[in-house]
């Protein structure tokens, strides 16, 4: 069922997900859709969170610049896997419309940014990057570039693109030495 209301979100956008919808395509009665949901929109909230992404903060073991590589990685991934690309466009536009969504989109920020939060102060106690950096805007100038490439469907979100990145982010936050 979960399966079916995501490819709907994905064709159509939130108004192609109807509970009739998804009972035509899988076949599955709708008595049996209502005992695992409510509403269509707890069918909505299900899927985004199903395909949502579990960024996780790299290993204790690496210094900055491995944990930092690691996590542009693990956000690579992220935006590599198919359910979450389909998914992403359809969360961005009911994320003004719905306030369950806003909710779950809060709750997937709060993780990554857990997680890139852990880099960051990782890289400002090794004395890479200054102790001053605003966190919010880099997190912004590190994740930015892969998702708007993602949305853009160009570049290529590959090794070469997050090393780049990696790179100039570390050319920006590098603590003035002088």
């Amino acid at each position: 069922m979960l399966r079916v209301a995501t490819d709907l979100l994905v064709e159509g956008g939130a108004p192609a997900v109807t509970i009739e919808a998804i009972v035509a395509r899988s076949g599955v009665a709708k008595s049996t859709i209502y005992r695992h949901w409510d509403t269509r929109d707890d069918v909505l909230l299900e899927v985004i969170a199903n395909c949502a992404p579990r960024i996780e903060a790299p290993d204790e073991s690496l210094d900055f610049e491995g944990s930092l590589r690691a996590f542009v990685a693990a956000l690579r991934r992220t935006l590599d896997d198919p359910d979450w690309a389909r998914v992403l466009p359809a969360l961005l536009a009911l994320r003004t419309q719905s306030h369950g969504i806003a909710d779950l989109e809060q709750r997937i920020e709060k993780r990554q940014e857990d997680a890139v939060e852990v880099v960051l102060r990782r890289g400002m106690a090794e004395g890479r990057l200054a102790p001053d950096v605003d966190l919010d805007q880099a997190t912004a100038l590190l994740v930015g570039p892969l998702l708007f490439a993602v949305l853009m469907d160009k570049p290529a979100v590959d090794e070469a693109l997050c090393d780049r990145v990696v790179d100039a982010f570390l050319g920006t936050f590098a603590p003035d030495t002088g």
